[in-house]
């Protein structure tokens, strides 16, 4: 039978001197093998889960950084968010009492515009940084290198333009709404530059990206072959 711990109450196998891994390294550490603390429970009365940070468990001590309470009253098996200000809204508040959607609108414009409606997230989709991610369906995903979930606004324009946006390719809101993804909002931008200074070198990026957005501009003798995508 392999031998096992020599510390009271431990069952584990030993891992050296005689010791396991765990009290093997606190007699590395103290000169001794030390007892299990008894662990602290929560501060909030009948919670019975365990102390993680200052007195209270993980769920209360988030609900202590992310609106200033506890909420003791507030029962483990709901939210503690409260709703977005905003009348109507019912998505749950994140910053200073708005929703993700009404926050972003407030960064980028100023106002929270609440007569204009939030379009719903469908599906399984989401928002991160005030971008709305959607899934992206089977048939669509050549176009996103078969990423699933993307950023809608990517996936709008990618349609739109009928091939996979390029690494080299952003997606601006024309109106600085992250979560407005309609076709006419949007517009591509494109942050490559030459990257040397020479003349040569300008001239010879500035013809391809002509034949990639604009090849109309060019004379026939003067276009560069097809480019695929910098994926």
């Amino acid at each position: 039978m392999a031998p096992r711990c020599s510390a009271d109450d431990c069952d584990r196998l030993v891992y050296a001197r005689g010791h396991c891994s765990r009290h093997y390294r606190q007699l590395l550490r103290h000169g001794e093998v030390r007892p299990d603390a008894v662990p602290r429970l929560c501060a909030v009365d009948g919670c019975g889960r365990r102390a993680a940070s200052r007195g209270w468990c993980s769920a209360h001590y988030l609900r202590w950084t992310r609106t200033g309470d506890a909420q003791a009253d507030v029962p483990l098996g709901r939210s503690g968010r409260r709703s977005c200000k905003v009348p109507g809204c019912v998505r749950s508040a994140v910053r200073a009492g708005l929703c993700a959607a009404h926050a972003a609108r407030v960064r980028a414009t100023g106002d929270v515009r609440a007569d204009d409606p939030v379009t719903p997230v469908a599906g399984t989709g989401f928002l991160h940084h005030g971008y709305r991610w959607v899934p992206v369906p089977p048939e669509d995903r050549w176009l996103s290198g078969g990423e699933s979930p993307l950023p809608e606004h990517r996936l709008v324009l990618a349609r739109a333009l009928g091939r996979p946006l390029r690494r080299n390719e952003n997606v601006h809101h024309r109106n600085g709404d992250r979560t407005d993804n309609r076709l006419e909002n949007l517009e591509l931008w494109v942050r490559s530059q030459p990257n040397g200074q020479r003349v040569a070198d300008k001239v010879a990026w500035a013809v391809e990206l002509l034949g990639r957005y604009a090849p109309h501009l060019l004379r026939d003798d003067e276009r560069p072959g097809p480019a695929g995508p910098d994926r």
